[in-house]
């Protein structure tokens, strides 16, 4: 079964999307209530264009700084202008994949973590998930990693598309069957009192 607003697929039995939070047919809204917490029906809020962009600025940031430690350590500049790899240096190779292999364990290691999040995402309040709001396994996070560079090969398209996408999806988003969303807030108890200031 898939949901009819954002078409991700959902088991037989549930009663809600598990990522839009729409109703499914056949269900209303008091299947939801128990007997401590009502469930809201939130919208997912996904990642904007501008806020995702902080957050890979930051990112960048929190990365330059072992990048450039490695490379002045092999005798090369702190900054690498133009990304280039000279192949007749082997400390400009070296440099050049151990920064690799930095960035992907960083971005990896982060957003398959229970904050499901980068420190850049974790400031600008974003989270990366599957369609069906589940935690991306290791592999799915490695083959989004991978798959943001052949969004870079389109000249910036595969960036420039996410805000007109039903899901604010990047090209290796959509690659990799992942959203980036802003976490929902968690529902507070029915019957809670009322907080009551001094007057």
């Amino acid at each position: 079964m898939f949901c009819a607003k954002c078409g991700t697929r959902v088991a037989p039995e549930a009663v809600q999307c598990t990522l839009c939070g729409t109703l499914l047919p056949g269900h209303d809204a008091s299947e939801l209530r128990t007997p401590d917490r009502m469930l809201v029906l939130e919208p997912v809020r996904y990642g904007g264009f501008w806020r995702r962009f902080v957050a890979l600025l930051l990112d960048t940031l929190v990365l330059y700084f072992p990048a450039a430690t490695i490379r002045v350590l092999l005798g090369l500049p702190a900054v690498n202008l133009f990304n280039t790899i000279n192949v007749d240096s082997s400390a400009t190779m070296l440099a050049s994949s151990l920064e690799l292999f930095i960035d992907w364990f960083y971005a990896v290691l982060f957003v398959t973590s229970p904050a499901r999040a980068t420190l850049g995402m974790m400031v600008m309040d974003l989270q990366l998930t599957g369609l069906a709001g589940e935690r991306v396994s290791f592999a799915r996070a490695t083959g989004r990693y991978f798959a943001q560079f052949l969004t870079i090969a389109t000249v910036g398209i595969g960036y420039v598309i996410q805000p007109f996408t039903s899901r604010r999806q990047t090209l290796h988003d959509m690659l990799s069957s992942t959203v980036v969303v802003r976490p929902a807030p968690a529902p507070a108890p029915l019957g809670m009192p009322a907080i009551r200031t001094m007057s």
